[in-house]
């Protein structure tokens, strides 16, 4: 019908975490931002981030919602979606 707009369904997110050398993420929507030390990501639950060191972006396929992360992972942060500017835009001053 006219003026109707179609949504597609969001992809559910799941992380597996093999060792803590390699981050395989789907649901990805979009990487926000990255380096050596931070991958920071929209996903369908919201922003996720991974911490680390000589972290790097092996894969990545927003058509498919598919991020593969490989380095020295040392933590994983989650922010919820409804949070206006994120709980990482604080931590980066």
């Amino acid at each position: 019908m006219e003026g109707e707009s179609i949504k597609m369904p969001l992809r559910a997110h799941t992380l597996t975490l093999e060792g803590r050398s390699r981050a395989k993420l789907a649901g990805v929507t979009a990487v926000s931002c990255f380096n050596d030390q931070e991958v920071v990501l929209e996903t369908s639950e919201g922003e996720v981030a991974l911490l680390g060191e000589n972290l790097h972006i092996e894969q990545l396929n927003l058509d498919d919602g598919q991020l593969d992360v490989t380095g020295s992972i040392s933590g994983i942060e989650y922010s919820d979606r409804k949070e206006k500017r994120g709980l990482f835009s604080r931590r980066r001053k």
